[in-house]
């Protein structure tokens, strides 16, 4: 399972309004322009010789700090996003956006001191309650990110990656009705996120619930045939389901598309050796030893040799 890190759009703010564009005005909207067509290093140089014209302009610092970002150049965009908090200090976007400058440079305290700050000066802003809970969920502390989950919900109903992200805290604290009931609220808000099935399955299968979660895990491997984790995971229901043909019909899509997969190799030599295919059996377990896998090993060693 993983998290959905909710990402900083492009969100461009206009800190003082002119009546006519000073060439400062003209450089700060053509970088703008620029950075949404996805040229962010000409974007760059635009906000460059805009604050070379007025270094005491907030605007093109917090641009270029966004830009910056989307470019995972989060030291400097934190610098830029600093300068912004130093010239404007009662705005909440530069705290959040550094903020989550931090998150991604794995400061989550710095993260979620710039997001409380955020949130004293916008008390409905979501986002930053949802970052802020998923910095704690990266410190493990899952009670307290649950609670920012949960604000971010009150203000946002609709907010299905707070719903998704309160399941996983949840289900790290083996709540498992508690996280099944944040996944369902969540796939009831957006049925294209496939981890939100594969999630919903997991704490299904924690559950003992394995019909269930066959069945979440098969739509998250119908959304995403390509990803590994959801044909591992529904392979593994159909495992304790002693539906073996099943698991041995996904675990080849697995080996197909990633033949290096010893995991695969060996559950599949698991699968074949409960239909009594022996011949079958070891070999899998023969090609997944050669890659590392252990089990496989200590499979031959048992039942091939």
């Amino acid at each position: 399972m993983k998290k959905y890190f909710l990402l900083s759009l492009i969100l461009m703010v206009v800190f003082t309004v002119q009546a006519q564009k000073s060439p400062q005005k003209e450089l700060i909207d053509s970088g703008i322009l620029k950075a949404k067509l996805g040229d962010f290093n000409e974007a760059i140089k635009d906000f460059d010789k805009a604050v070379s014209l007025d270094s005491n302009d907030a605007e093109p610092y917090y641009n270029r700090g966004i830009v910056r970002s989307e470019l995972k150049d989060y030291s400097r965009a934190i610098s830029d996003f600093s300068k912004v908090i130093i010239l404007k200090p009662a705005y909440p976007e530069p705290y959040y956006n550094r903020g989550l400058a931090k998150d991604y440079l794995k400061d989550y305290v710095g993260a979620i001191r710039d997001y409380n700050t955020a949130i004293s000066l916008k008390a409905d802003y979501y986002d930053a309650y949802h970052n802020s809970g998923l910095a704690k969920f990266d410190m493990g502390l899952f009670q307290e990110a649950i609670n920012d989950f949960s604000r971010a919900i009150t203000y946002k109903p609709d907010f299905s990656e707070a719903y998704y992200n309160r399941g996983l805290s949840r289900f790290n604290l083996h709540d498992f009705p508690g996280s099944i009931q944040d996944f369902n609220e969540a796939i009831k808000l957006d049925t294209t996120q496939y981890d939100y099935f594969s999630s919903r399955g997991a704490a299904k299968a924690a559950s003992g619930e394995y019909e269930d979660a066959a069945g979440d895990f098969s739509i998250a491997h119908s959304i995403n045939p390509g990803d590994v984790n959801a044909g591992m995971n529904l392979a593994l229901a159909y495992m304790y389901l002693k539906k073996y043909q099943l698991a041995i019909d996904v675990y080849d899509q697995v080996v197909w598309g990633n033949p290096s997969d010893g995991e695969a190799l060996a559950n599949r030599g698991v699968a074949w050796h409960y239909l009594d295919e022996k011949n079958a059996a070891c070999e899998d377990w023969k090609t997944a030893s050669a890659l590392g896998s252990e089990k496989a090993r200590q499979y031959l060693l048992k039942f091939c040799e």
